[in-house]
């Protein structure tokens, strides 16, 4: 057998144990990281609006609701509650569609089991007796794009875990009982920094590194899962340029740029779910609104100018 297999076996059963037991730690350090990830982005798009004009007894409860089924199913429906002037929010089910393939008739969807009189179960006409809306214009959900970034950001977590354990293999001393206790004087002394250690050559031949030849690529790989995640922020519109070593790297026309890009999905994020909300005003003559609580990314022109994007430094 190799020396360079006899070392992966020494690893792998004397300092991590059987390929069993490793399995199952990865298992449940990917489950980890994913859910970290799930509860970090989660948490980012529950608190991404203001809402106004929601039922005020239970205009939290709505909200949470809006935001949950627009971040797990992308869409939801409103109606008004019989005999009050209350809207009811819940997922709906296509019935029939109309011609430009947009759903025209929905059912109710009763997750619960409320009363019928909450929850109508019969049919709905569309802008009629209910309103659906997206909060993409692709009608898809927010999660949905969350964990494509996610699968690519648990991949760069677990590679710099084997990483970062592969740089903690130990030094291997090759000693005898009788020179136990002088190689571990000598080993000591090295540790604590000691600038000139004097022993035997035979005892310093001993004393040998065991390495694994693998490459420190930690950093390289925190910067790459930093830059996934200045993606998945770019896609919940909020600014992402705020490393400043970056920015002495990149052009204040390319820095612009990408701003755009931000407001472009922070806009078509708003600008889907105010169509939802305009045509609730529409049909139930109520006046629901949103506003980001995170601003507009600003021109680093508008920051040099004080907010002003024209250069009147030649007027």
């Amino acid at each position: 057998m190799s020396k360079k297999k006899n070392k992966y076996n020494y690893w792998k059963n004397v300092c991590l144990g059987d390929g069993d037991d490793l399995s199952e730690q990865a298992i449940v350090l990917q489950a980890n990281i994913r859910q970290n990830y799930i509860n970090k982005y989660y948490n980012i798009w529950m608190n991404k609006f203001k809402w106004s004009g929601l039922d005020e007894e239970v205009k939290e409860q709505q909200e949470n609701y809006i935001m949950r089924k627009f971040w797990s199913e992308g869409t939801c429906a409103a109606f008004k509650i019989k005999n009050t002037d209350l809207l009811g929010f819940t997922t709906w089910a296509t019935n029939q569609v109309n011609m430009y393939n947009l759903p025209e008739v929905i059912s109710l969807n009763n997750e619960h089991g409320v009363s019928d009189a909450i929850i109508p179960n019969t049919l709905q006409v569309v802008n009629k007796t209910a309103v659906i809306g997206w909060c993409q214009p692709n009608h898809k959900s927010i999660q949905a794009v969350v964990n494509y970034y996610i699968d690519r950001l648990i991949q760069v977590d677990m590679v710099i875990n084997t990483n970062l354990q592969l740089q903690k293999m130990p030094f291997l001393v090759g000693v005898d009982a009788i020179d136990a206790d002088k190689m571990r004087d000598i080993v000591r002394r090295i540790l604590n920094n000691e600038i000139v250690v004097f022993a035997d050559l035979q005892d310093l031949a001993k004393v040998q590194s065991f390495a694994t030849q693998t490459p420190y690529i930690i950093d390289k790989l925190s910067a790459y899962k930093r830059d996934i995640e200045h993606e998945l922020m770019t896609f919940f519109g909020i600014d992402n340029n705020d490393n400043q070593l970056e920015k002495s790297h990149i052009s204040a026309d390319a820095i612009n740029a990408n701003n755009d890009i931000i407001n472009n999905y922070r806009t078509s994020i708003k600008d889907e779910i105010d169509k939802f909300l305009a045509q609730i005003k529409r049909v139930f003559n109520r006046d629901i609104t949103i506003e980001d609580k995170v601003k507009p990314v600003a021109s680093i022109h508008e920051e040099i100018n004080g907010g002003n994007d024209n250069d009147d430094t030649n007027n």
